[in-house]
């Protein structure tokens, strides 16, 4: 057991009382022999601290604190850890039986993995259906990352030294700040994905997903962190690093993230949130004018005349959306 690597596991909880039980005991049943846990009390204003201190395990260790955001709780969280390997933990959400193990065995025989993802299954708030979310494997790490993601966040587990050696997560990103610290580690390493559903993701109601403006906030976090990357790869400092917050005013208007804005807010429009996906065509509209956003905008205006969104908007814009993924 000695030559095994310690896994920290952590996770940052906020009102999520409900889910401590079942989401912290699907860590603590890990097989996996050298493991702690981690987890942040983010000054939940419900019993979610006192649910924490029902579990006897001496794995466990709980910090409660002011409530300070994501970010710092996980900072705090992995700062107080011991591991040469961190696993992140969504709150509420499950790892599956052999999750450590898997990706562990994966960064102590692969020097050159700085990060491991799964596959996951993605229950939907309610237990209202689930898929499978399986990106790719093989691919170049950080160029892949400044046109798409690779992971969802609570599925990774990466190397300690890596995560130190670039500053860990910034206070700038309330959202989308892993895709901003993969685009940074990924300078230092590779990724692998097991391919095995290892994690479930729970949804909760109020959640990123289920706020148009925090997805929004999301979607343009996500892109200034893959517009910070081009800049450091061109030989560049980061705005973030020179100006701090102030950096938010540098962002420039991207055309293919005016594409994939307007293409989120058709399907949201499609799958019945006409209103929501509306004002995201519009931010997209706004964010660049391009002939395929200008198509989508056109198509989804028709939302307005319900006869003419029936006919015409709604199927058009559904086999549109086809033919974007299966071109993808």
């Amino acid at each position: 057991m000695s030559d095994v690597p310690l896994v920290s596991v952590v996770s940052a909880f906020y009102n999520r009382a409900g889910r401590v039980a079942e989401s912290i005991g699907s860590v603590l049943a890990q097989d996996y022999p050298a493991l702690e846990v981690i987890v942040v009390d983010d000054g939940s204003r419900d019993d979610t601290v006192g649910e924490l201190r029902k579990i006897a395990d001496s794995r466990l260790t709980i910090i409660h604190r002011e409530n300070r955001g994501f970010v710092a709780s996980m900072n705090e969280a992995i700062a107080a850890s011991r591991g040469a390997f961190v696993a992140v933990h969504g709150s509420g959400d499950l790892s599956l039986p052999g999750r450590i193990a898997r990706q562990a065995k994966i960064l102590t025989e692969q020097a050159e993995v700085s990060v491991v993802g799964c596959w996951v299954d993605n229950e939907e708030t309610g237990g209202a259906g689930s898929r499978t979310f399986k990106p790719p494997r093989g691919l170049d790490f950080h160029k892949t990352l400044l046109s798409r993601g690779l992971f969802t966040h609570g599925e990774v587990m990466f190397r300690r030294s890596h995560f130190d050696a670039v500053g860990g997560y910034r206070d700038f990103f309330r959202f989308a700040q892993d895709r901003d610290l993969w685009l940074r580690m990924s300078r230092l390493g590779g990724y692998e994905i097991v391919p095995e559903i290892l994690y479930r993701r729970y949804k909760p109601e109020g959640g990123v997903s289920a706020d148009p403006e925090k997805l929004l906030l999301q979607a343009y976090l996500s892109d200034f962190a893959v517009q910070c990357a081009r800049i450091v790869d061109a030989g560049g400092r980061d705005p973030i690093d020179r100006h701090g917050g102030a950096a938010a005013f540098l962002r420039t208007p991207s055309p293919m993230f005016a594409r994939k804005l307007a293409w989120f807010g058709a399907r949201m429009m499609v799958e019945g949130d006409v209103a929501q996906g509306w004002l995201i065509v519009e931010r997209a509209h706004r964010e660049h004018p391009g002939r395929q956003v200008r198509m989508i905008r056109a198509l989804a205006a028709l939302h307005d005349r319900p006869a003419l969104w029936a006919r015409i908007g709604r199927p058009v814009l559904a086999r549109r959306l086809r033919q974007f993924r299966e071109g993808h």
